[in-house]
């Protein structure tokens, strides 16, 4: 037995770890980044396979659970082997249970996490989640997400509320080593947070980037959230940890402004034009973009934008079945 097995098995948070430690083979893989700074990338980066980031410095820092309690385990039991304490703080970046459904798990953990975040985490419960996952012979319209949730187990999620609630930045010190929380919503999501830790170059950008995977939000602002990317770029990171797919640099960040910039602008005139969302879609070239996991999604995006078009603000609701029925013939379209 090594050092940190020791420790993690004997220590004071003995009961904690070994709570995390019983995991099934990970689907997630450690990065060291920087000196304190190491990501959490899952193999996957569809839909519900989110990343996280841990921060090793003073009493610890998580950012972002996962999307149940297997999932979360077994990213506790990887930030172990480099941290062995149990962390002291953890930060949601929004409401969406693939990054706070695990917060159960950190025990004792102060979370920290927007307003915009804190006052939606009831909006879409686990237990939803599960019935949906666990339908026999679901609608065309959840056929999909029916799918996409079948490896994950949302039976045993208890909802584990922010303890913290912030309405701007805040910055965080953990010894030496400083961390910016930086609110740039609405972009994904009403309470979007970015996480900076500025000495060390890198940003964890939670569902603000999605790399090499299509982007998706339910709420928010297509300018706002080509504005946050356009914010992050500006503070030239060497590193960034996105909410879905692979650990970029400032590409990676430029190439999802593109892609939003690019659809922003075809959407409009197709708007104005009078085109339905799919024939929208139709004439979009998606390049590069089209390799990218689920790129049916620019169906969503397309709603969202024909929406910001009307003047409808960003949090008007959207008709999800609407929107999922024309992302589920895209996504027939483009598989052929």
């Amino acid at each position: 037995m090594d050092v940190t097995s020791a420790m993690v098995l004997h220590g004071p948070n003995a009961n904690f770890w070994l709570f995390v430690l019983n995991s099934a083979m990970s689907s997630l893989s450690r990065i060291q980044l920087t000196e304190h700074v190491y990501a959490a990338e899952q193999a996957r980066a569809g839909t519900g396979w989110s990343n996280s980031g841990l921060v090793s410095s003073g009493r610890g820092l998580v950012v972002d659970s996962l999307y149940d309690v297997r999932l979360t385990k077994e990213l506790a039991a990887l930030y172990a082997e480099v941290f062995p304490e149990q962390p002291g703080t953890l930060v949601n970046t929004h409401h969406n249970g693939d990054h706070c459904w695990g917060n159960q798990v950190f025990v004792g953990a102060e979370i920290i996490a927007h307003r915009g975040c804190a006052s939606r985490f009831s909006d879409f419960t686990p237990e939803r989640a599960e019935m949906i996952r666990t339908m026999v012979d679901p609608p065309e319209s959840m056929r999909s997400i029916h799918e996409e949730w079948a490896d994950f187990d949302f039976s045993d999620v208890v909802l584990t509320h922010p303890t913290t609630v912030i309405d701007s930045n805040l910055t965080i010190d953990l010894d030496d080593v400083r961390v910016d929380l930086l609110y740039v919503g609405p972009a994904h999501t009403e309470g979007d947070l970015v996480v900076h830790v500025p000495e060390e170059g890198v940003v964890l950008m939670g569902d603000v980037l999605f790399n090499k995977c299509a982007p998706i939000g339910w709420e928010g602002s297509t300018d706002n959230w080509i504005a946050a990317l356009r914010l992050v770029e500006a503070l030239e990171p060497q590193f960034v940890v996105p909410g879905h797919g692979p650990v970029c640099d400032l590409e990676g960040l430029r190439d999802a402004r593109r892609y939003f910039e690019a659809v922003q602008n075809h959407a409009k005139a197709s708007w104005t034009a009078g085109q339905s969302v799919l024939d929208c879609c139709s004439g979009i070239d998606l390049g590069p973009w089209v390799t990218w996991d689920e790129p049916w999604r620019l169906a969503a995006n397309v709603h969202r934008i024909y929406r910001e078009c009307e003047g409808a603000a960003w949090n008007t609701p959207f008709d999800a079945s609407a929107v999922m029925a024309d992302v589920e013939e895209l996504r027939r379209r483009l598989e052929g």
